[in-house]
C-alpha cells in the first residue's frame, strides 16, 4: 500500500529503493497511520463541537448531550451549595471525554502532531543520510553497487523529509481553517451565559418576591437596594472577569500570529531546502547519466567477456570430445590387447596339450622300439643261430599244434568276430586321428590368418597412436597460444579495470567530500532554522502560558471574591427576608386577630337587634 502511495508521486523503482530498509518503510508507514487517524480525529472532534454550537445558537438551550448532563449537574450542585460558573464550565470541559479520552486532551494530541510529523521526517533523513553514508565501502568489486546506495538513500532521505513537512504543513492549514480550539472556548462561553442566563432568572424572580414584599412592607427597600447593590458591584466584577477574558483572547490571538510568522518562516525553509533538492536531484540525474554510460561500458565489458568464456567453452568442448575420442580408441585398444591375450592364452594352453601329446607318443614309440629290440633279442636268445634246425622242429611242433588247434578249433569258434570287431576299433581309431589332425590343420591356419590381421592391426594403430600424438601436439600448441592471447587480453583488462576502479575511487572520494559537505551545511542550518523555530515557539508558548496562567488566576480570584460577596449578600438578603417574613407573619396575624374580633363585635350588634 505504501509502494503504491509513493508511486502516485515517483517512479516504481525509487518507491523500491526507499521501502528497502524496514526502518525507513516504518516511518513511512507510521506518518501515512499518524496523518489518517489524526485527520480523522479531528474532523470527528470539529464535526461534534459544530453540532453543539449549532445547536446551542439555534435553540438557545442546552438539551443536547453532554450539555444537558451539565445542565442537571450543575442544577444539583446548586441546591446543594452555591458554585461558580466559569469554574464548573471548566471543570465539565475538561472532565469530558470523547472516546474515553478527553476533549481537551485530543486537540492538545493533534496540534502536537504538528511537529511530530516534521520529526519524524527529519528522523528519516538522518537514517537514509547515515545508511547511505555507511554503505559506502572501498571495495573494488562492489564499488557501483555501494555508489547507488548511496544515491537511493540519499532519495530516502529527502523523500521523507518531504512527506514529514507535507503533512506537517496540512496538518497546520486543518488546524488552522478548523479550529477546534476556538470552537471549544466558545462553546464554554455559551454555556457560561446559559447557565448565568438561568440563575439571573432566579435572582429576577427573587427580586420581583422582594418587590412585592416591599410593596407590602416598606421597611425592606432599604435592604433590597442594598441587595442591587451588591449584585451590581458583582456584575461589574463579572464584566471585569469577561475583559480579562478577552484579552486572553486577544493574547490567544498574537500567540496565533507568532505562530504562523514562525510557520511563514518554517514555509520559506521549506521553498529554500525545495530549491536546494532540485538543483541536488539535477546533480543526481547528471550522475545517473554518468553511471548509465558507465554501466554501459560494463556491459560491453561483459559482452566481450562472455563471448570469450564462450570460446573458451567450444575450445573446452572440443578438447572434452577429443579426450573422449582418445578415451574409446584407447579403451578399444585396451578390449583388443584383452582378446589378443586371452586367444594367446588359449593358443599356448592348446600349444602345450599338443606338446603332450606329441611327448607322450614319442615316449610310446620309443617304449614300442624298446620293446621290439627286447622282443629281437628274446627271439634270438630262444631260437638262436641255428634257425633251420629249429624251424623243424618248430614245424614239427607245429604240426602237433596245429592238431592240438584242430581239437581246439571247435572251442575257438567265435574268435573271428573278436578280431573283427578289433579291425572295426581299429579303423574308428585311426578315423578318429585323422580328424584330430584335420582339426589341428585347420588351428594352425586360423592362428597364422589371426596373427597376419593382429599384425596389421597393431600396424593400423601403430599409424593411429603416431596421428593422435601430432593432434595433441598441434591442439597443446594452439592451447599454448590461446592461453597466451588470453594471458595478454586479461592484463589489458585488468590494468582497464584498475584504470577504472582509480577513476571511480576518485570520483567515489569526491562525492563523499560533496556529500558531507552538504550535510554538514544541511545540518547546520536545518538544525539552526528548527532551533529558532522552536525557541520561537517555545518562548511564545512560554508567554501564553504565562499570561493565561497569571489570568486566570486574577479570574479565578476575582470569581471567588464576587462569589464570597454575592454568598454573603444573598445569606444577609435571606436573613433580612426571614425577618421581615417574621414580622410580615406576626402582622398578618395581628390583622387576622383584629379581623375576628372585629367579625364577633359585628356579631354581637346583629344578636342586640334581633332582640328588637
Amino acid at each position: 500500500m505504501i509502494q503504491a502511495i509513493l508511486e502516485l508521486f515517483t517512479t516504481a523503482e525509487k518507491a523500491e529503493s526507499m521501502l528497502a530498509n524496514p526502518i525507513i518503510e516504518l516511518i513511512f508507514l507510521a506518518l501515512f497511520i499518524i496523518f489518517i487517524f489524526t485527520l480523522i480525529i479531528h474532523l470527528s472532534l470539529y464535526g461534534k463541537l459544530r453540532k453543539l454550537r449549532n445547536h446551542i445558537k439555534e435553540t438557545n438551550q442546552l438539551g443536547m448531550e453532554p450539555l444537558r448532563t451539565f445542565k442537571e449537574q450543575f442544577e444539583n450542585r446548586q441546591k446543594v451549595e452555591p458554585i461558580s460558573v466559569e469554574t464548573f464550565v471548566q471543570e465539565r470541559f475538561s472532565s469530558w471525554r470523547l472516546w474515553n479520552i478527553p476533549v481537551v486532551g485530543l486537540i492538545k494530541i493533534v496540534q502536537m502532531t504538528v511537529s511530530v510529523f516534521i520529526l519524524l521526517g527529519v528522523l528519516g533523513t538522518f537514517i537514509g543520510l547515515t545508511i547511505s553514508l555507511g554503505s559506502i565501502q572501498t571495495a573494488e568489486d562492489q564499488l557501483v553497487e555501494n555508489v547507488t546506495g548511496v544515491l537511493s538513500g540519499i532519495d530516502v532521505a529527502f523523500y521523507t523529509s518531504i512527506v514529514g513537512m507535507s503533512f506537517s504543513l496540512l496538518m497546520t492549514l486543518l488546524v488552522k481553517l478548523l479550529n477546534t480550539e476556538y470552537m471549544l472556548t466558545d462553546i464554554m462561553l455559551m454555556v457560561e451565559s446559559q447557565l448565568e442566563g438561568h440563575e439571573q432568572n432566579g435572582m429576577g424572580r427573587l427580586i420581583q418576591v422582594s418587590e412585592t414584599i416591599n410593596q407590602s412592607i416598606m421597611s425592606l427597600q432599604q435592604t433590597n437596594q442594598q441587595s442591587l447593590r451588591n449584585m451590581e458591584k458583582a456584575f461589574t466584577g463579572f464584566q471585569e472577569y469577561t475583559t480579562g477574558l478577552q484579552q486572553s483572547a486577544k493574547d490567544l490571538a498574537a500567540f496565533n500570529d507568532g505562530l504562523s510568522s514562525n510557520l511563514q518562516d518554517f514555509q520559506e525553509l521549506f521553498q529554500q531546502m525545495k530549491i536546494i533538492t532540485k538543483g541536488f536531484r539535477e546533480g543526481t540525474t547528471e550522475l545517473n547519466k554518468n553511471f548509465t554510460a558507465l554501466f554501459a561500458y560494463f556491459k560491453k565489458a561483459d559482452r566481450r567477456n562472455e563471448r570469450m568464456v564462450v570460446a573458451f567453452e567450444q575450445t573446452y568442448e572440443k578438447m572434452q570430445e577429443a579426450s573422449n575420442i582418445q578415451i574409446s580408441t584407447l579403451a578399444q585398444y585396451g578390449d583388443s590387447v584383452a582378446e589378443l591375450k586371452d586367444f594367446t592364452g588359449a593358443l599356448l594352453e592348446e600349444q602345450t596339450t599338443i606338446r603332450n601329446t606329441i611327448d607322450r607318443m614319442m615316449q610310446k614309440s620309443d617304449e614300442l622300439v624298446k620293446r621290439m629290440g627286447a622282443h629281437n633279442q628274446e627271439f634270438k636268445q630262444v631260437f638262436g643261430t641255428n634257425v633251420t634246425d629249429k624251424l623243424t622242429g618248430i614245424t614239427t611242433h607245429l604240426g602237433k599244434l596245429s592238431q592240438g588247434f584242430d581239437q581246439l578249433g571247435h572251442s575257438i569258434i567265435h574268435l573271428p568276430n573278436a578280431l573283427e570287431v578289433i579291425n572295426q576299433t581299429q579303423n574308428e581309431y585311426k578315423h578318429l586321428l585323422s580328424d584330430r589332425f584335420r582339426e589341428l590343420e585347420e588351428f594352425n591356419r586360423t592362428f597364422s590368418e589371426h596373427l597376419r590381421d593382429h599384425s596389421t592391426q597393431s600396424t593400423a594403430f601403430e599409424q593411429n597412436v603416431v596421428e593422435a600424438s601430432r593432434t595433441y601436439e598441434q591442439m597443446g600448441m594452439k592451447n599454448n597460444q590461446v592461453i597466451t592471447e588470453m594471458n595478454a587480453v586479461l592484463a589489458k583488462m585488468n590494468q582497464s579495470f584498475q584504470q577504472r576502479e582509480r577513476q571511480l575511487d576518485a570520483g567515489v572520494d569526491l562525492l563523499k567530500e560533496t556529500i558531507t559537505n552538504y550535510v554538514a551545511n544541511l545540518e547546520g542550518t536545518l538544525g539552526g532554522k528548527l532551533d529558532q523555530v522552536a525557541r520561537n515557539i517555545g518562548d511564545s508558548l512560554e508567554l501564553t502560558t504565562t499570561g493565561m496562567r497569571k489570568e486566570f488566576t486574577e479570574i479565578r480570584r476575582g470569581s471567588e471574591e464576587i462569589q464570597h460577596n454575592s454568598f454573603r449578600s444573598i445569606q444577609q438578603l435571606l436573613q433580612e427576608l426571614g425577618q421581615e417574613f417574621q414580622a410580615f407573619n406576626r402582622q398578618m396575624s395581628s390583622i387576622s386577630r383584629f379581623g375576628q374580633e372585629a367579625i364577633h363585635v359585628n356579631s354581637g350588634m346583629g344578636l342586640s337587634r334581633n332582640d328588637y
